[in-house]
Parts: C-alpha cells; structure tokens; sequence
C-alpha cells in the first residue's frame, strides 16, 4: 500500500526493533543486514568474534566466542536476515542536502526470511540521522503487516543528484552500456542495465529510488584491490628484501614494523623478537585445539628459526626478517554487520608475506605464505564511506608513483599501527594472523592465530589455554575437523539449511555440535584436490544440495582446494593470483555436475567499493556479508 505517514520527531532516538530486542541468541543482537542483492564477498570473514571492534569486551557475555562454547549455541536460533526490495525516499520539499522526507523500505515477499518481519519496526542511520521504519500499523503507517515498511526524516537529494551525473559521466566515456552486478552469496545471478534518473524525478511528492549501484569500471582491481605491482611491495622506503638486504628494515610496510606494532610492547611490556618466536613455537609441538590435534612440524626449526639472523642476544633479529611482502589486499567487502543499522565495519586490511630460503641468486619465496588481517575499526557510515572513497581514488593516481604509494601508506596505517583498537587484545585491530603452506610438512596445512584477552572464552584456542599478549593457536572459522565428516557433518548442514541457504548466509559453525567437538584447528588439503570435493555426501545424506554447496565453499579447505578447483592459494608465493581472483569463472557443481555456478570475485569487491564509496548510506540496507572465511 503507498502511504505518507505523518512527520513523527525524525531526531527522536527510535526504540530497536523488537525482533532485535528479543531475539534469544545474545549475538543476534548485532544489527541485521538488509539486503536486495548480496555483493560477494570471496572467501572472506566470517561473523565477528570477541576481538573485533564491533563487540565490547567489556561485556563477555555478548561475544561470539562465548556463544560458540555454549552447550545452548544453536545456530536455528539466529532470526534470518530480511531482503529489501526497493527503497524510496519522497521528497516533501524543495531539493537540498537536508530535505524533508517520506521513506518506504519493501521487504520481498517472495523471501521465506521476511516473514518473521512482518508487523515489526527496523531502526537504521541515514549518517547521523536515526530512521525507525514501520509495518506495524503505527504512527503513519498505513496498513500493519504487508511488509511495506515507512517512516519521514530528511533525506541529501543533493549528493543522490550528483551521483546520477556521475552514472551520466561514465555512460559518456564508456563504448558499452552501464551495468551493475547482482550476487547471490558469491554467485554472479545477473547484471543489470544503470541509467541515471532523469531530472524530473526530483519533484516534491514523487517517489525516488534509492538503488544499490556500483560502477565497477571505475575502479582498478591492481591499484585499489590486490595490490601486488613491484613498485609498492619492493618500496624502498616501506619494505624490506631479504633476498637482496634492500629496503628500509623498519619501514612501515614490513614484517618487522607490524609485528612489533602488534605486539605493542608499550602497552603489554612484551618484546616484539618474543611475540614472533613464541608465536613461531606453535609448530614445534603437537596442539589440541578443540580436542583435534594439530601435528608438529619441527621442520620450523631448521627450515625457518636456524636460518633466521639473530642479535647478539641470541633472539631473532626481526629488522632481518626472511618475510617478503607479496600482496597488500583492501577487503571493504568483508565489512559485516550493517552501518545502515548505527554499527558497521569497513572490512579488513590485508598484509600477506611469503617466507624466504637460499641467499644470493639462488634465494627466493617459498610456499609458506603469511596473512596478517586487520579489522579497520571505523564503525559508522561517514567514516565507512570516506575510508572507501580513499581506496577508490589509488585508481586515480599511477600505481607505485610516491604520490601512489604515500596515499597507500596513509590507508594501511588506519589498520596496521598501535593502539588503534582499545578495545581488543593489544589494542591491536589484528582480527586473525592465517598461515598457509607446504614448507614445512605436508599435506597443505591452514592455521590461524589470535590474540586473547580476559573476557574472550579461551575454549577455541589450544590446550592448555591461551596466552595473554600473544598469538594463539585458535579453531580455523566454518571448517570443521575432517574427523567429523562420518558422524557430524551431514546431520549438522540438514538441520541448519535455512540459515546456510539464506542470502546470504547465517549460520557459524559451532565449536560444539550434537555433543561433538566440531570446528577444527586446522584445515588440510591432500594434492591432489579431491573429485567429488571433500565436503561432500551423496543426495541420500544431504537432500538440499545448494546447502552442501554452500558449506563446502565456506569452509578453508574448500576455498582453498576442491570446491573452486583451486590449488591451495588465492595469491601465491610469486603473486600470482587463483583462477578465482582472475575474473568470470563457470564450473558445474564439484559434487553432481550440475547446476553450472558463475563467479566474479573481483567483479563484486569492485562493484562493492564503488557503491559504498558514493552512495548514500541509506543504499547500505542492500549490502550483506556472507559466511566466507577467507
């Protein structure tokens, strides 16, 4: 029903949603994501544990963590996210940056998902200004129920309007028609045909779409995405070679300077040659992790630690780091809990670093690759949109030019240095440091190690418990041990279908499940990669095969391996990037040969930053993460 509610205070301070309110699971209190269409997001990150910015730990009863551990964690619990259909903003005035507005938010129908919607209230920012949307019959809106949520605030019908000129200067420029890209999960589902609203839209009284547009033509892959050209990651000033002893040993782009700013000595008084070493002892020895052992890979030692240059000391003389930067990824993508709802994130930064064997001509990168992933601790859609907008304009300047990688710089130090996170482990904004290789042991081996602090739960780390200030051996996210798969695996995929099905999806996979020890502490991959992939039951075990599909391509091992066809790594040792990260992509299903899926991984993060960097934030009630994990 179309309806213009009265003008109710748009500066009150709405209530939450009483879905949000009651929901019985404490981390679906997040704020939920909207969505019309779910940008991909590759294989990414999954829901926010304790030590990412989003959750205070001040409050322990609220982390992730702490749900996992519960004997009552039950993913059935967690209410699905709705799907938008259209959003409208009506002008009652004359055109200016604060118009006075009416709002209509159309839930699909057609969307199982929304029906726990229907007659509820759903809260959102618009930047500073609070919206709280109606379909409960109240305060102006027409009609209770029929998912056609409303309510009035003031809307910048200015920046809508520039943004349309931008669509009309790209068209000009551009030999083919505009489209934008509409995912579902990480599938590519279509593109759709963009033309800018015509100016006789802007009129009082008419209804203007606010529509999720991303231009992904304008933005470079190479020089605001995956950043791998050997002007910026052999930047004299910013990097080191430990191949060659060139570089800057301290510069701000090195191993040496982000472990140390990680470990923070300042703050935790330990020594940033102790933080590495004892982080490297992880491999020396067996760890329990969720009772699934991880083997030692003593290889370390004579392979990594002896070959290392030491101080006189002794210890590990981190400015002769055997590191080398391959890559610096942007993962806006990864962004999470919606700012649209008042609590967002901007993703992840990436760092990711190869090891090093021989001297002289004969050294260079061998397959034990390093990723150090930040959370960037920008919670509001202002500071969200503005910290896109600086990704987006490296497309602009020439890629490793001073200008280039001094703006580059700038970006990583919002994420990478001290004390930027008080309010997690270190004051780091460190989420997880990934490793993956096949130098030291085989088979291909995925580990991950987190910070802890005192109102995390410590039961997904290693027996005997976590260290304060250190990296710790922690569960691999939405991989479960291989050990699980006779017993555990098909019961837990069919009783959690709507939420591994739902767009995107909604479930964690639990430490414990059924009473069994579930997610694993690593994640392996056999070479070759197995056909069938390995996350894998014939229709008998697992009717709902979208379901299997899903789970396996969110797992570690499936990302990494036999779900994408993919050997091991998405950026290698060299730089060089998986079929995944190369562009469209279409396989039939690893599992039955059918249906045929289209990926672009690259087309989405492309099409995501372009939209969240200019874009009103109201367009954000269409944007999602998923479940991926790298």
């Amino acid at each position: 029903s179309s309806r213009f509610p009265v003008v109710e205070g748009a500066s009150m301070k709405p209530d939450l949603s009483s879905l949000w309110k009651h929901s019985r699971s404490m981390r679906w209190r997040l704020p939920f994501a909207l969505l019309a269409s779910s940008l991909a997001v590759g294989c990414g990150q999954p829901a926010p544990e304790a030590s990412e910015p989003s959750t205070p730990v001040a409050d322990p009863a609220a982390t992730l963590d702490a749900e996992l551990a519960s004997a009552n964690n039950d993913p059935d619990e967690a209410p699905a996210r709705p799907v938008v259909e259209s959003l409208f903003a009506i002008p009652q005035g004359a055109m200016s940056k604060a118009t006075a507005a009416v709002f209509e938010l159309k839930l699909d129908a057609q969307r199982e998902q929304n029906e726990q919607f229907r007659g509820k209230t759903l809260a959102m920012l618009d930047g500073t200004q609070q919206l709280l949307f109606r379909d409960d019959g109240q305060n102006g809106d027409a009609v209770a129920g029929d998912l056609l949520f409303t309510t009035s605030g003031t809307f910048d019908f200015v920046t809508l309007q520039a943004d349309q000129q931008r669509i009309r200067d790209t068209q000009a420029s551009s030999q083919e028609p505009l489209t934008t890209a509409v995912f579902e999960g990480r599938e590519l589902v279509r593109t759709v045909p963009v033309t800018a609203l015509n100016s006789s839209v802007f009129q009082v009284g008419q209804r203007v779409p606010i529509r999720p547009i991303g231009l992904a033509t304008l933005v470079d892959p190479a020089r605001s995405l995956i950043i791998r050209a050997p002007s910026v990651v052999n930047d004299p000033t910013r990097t080191w070679d430990p191949c060659t002893n060139a570089g800057n040993p301290t510069g701000k782009w090195t191993f040496n300077y982000l472990m140390t700013e990680m470990a923070n000595q300042p703050f935790t008084g330990v020594a940033p040659t102790t933080f590495v070493r004892e982080w490297l002892r992880q491999w020396e020895a067996p760890k329990t992790i969720n009772t699934f052992v991880s083997p030692a890979r003593p290889n370390i030692v004579p392979k990594l630690i002896t070959p290392w240059p030491k101080l006189t000391t002794g210890e590990l003389n981190l400015a002769r780091s055997p590191f080398k930067l391959i890559a610096i990824v942007n993962r806006l993508d990864l962004a999470g809990a919606n700012p649209a709802y008042g609590t967002g994130r901007a993703g992840e930064g990436r760092f990711i670093f190869a090891v090093t064997e021989g001297t002289g001509a004969s050294c260079h990168t061998a397959p034990f690759l390093v990723i150090l992933e930040y959370g960037v601790d920008k919670n509001d859609c202002l500071s969200i949109k503005s910290y896109a907008q600086q990704w987006q304009a490296l497309s602009g300047l020439v890629l490793g030019s001073p200008a280039y990688n001094a703006a580059l710089e700038a970006l990583t130090e919002q994420f990478a240095k001290r004390d930027l996170s008080p309010r997690k482990p270190n004051r780091s904004s460190i989420n997880q440091v990934r490793t993956n290789e096949l130098w030291i042991g085989s088979p291909w081996e995925l580990r991950e190690f987190r910070l802890w602090n005192t109102t995390i739960n410590p039961n997904s780390f290693a027996a005997p418990g976590p260290v304060l200030a250190h990296l710790n051996s922690h569960t691999v996210a939405q991989t479960p041990d291989r050990a699980t798969k006779p017993a555990v695996f098909a019961p837990y995929v069919n009783g959690n279908v709507p939420s591994i099905v739902a767009v995107p999806p909604t479930y964690t996979v639990p430490l414990v499940w059924a009473a069994s020890a579930f997610r694993g502490g690593r994640a392996i991959i056999p070479s070759p990669f197995g056909t069938p992939p390995f996350w894998s039951l014939p229709p008998a075990s697992i009717p709902n095969r979208q379901a299997r599909h899903v789970f396996s391509l969110n797992t570690c091992d499936g990302c990494h391996g036999d779900e994408l066809a993919t050997s091991f790594t998405h950026v290698n040792q060299n730089g060089a990037l998986s079929p995944f990260l190369s562009g469209p992509l279409s396989f039939p299903d690893r599992a039955d040969g059918a249906p045929i899926r289209n990926f672009n991984e690259i087309l989405a993060r492309q099409t995501f930053l372009d939209q969240t960097a200019n874009q009103s934030c109201l367009s954000l009630t269409f944007l999602s993460s998923s479940a991926a994990v790298h």
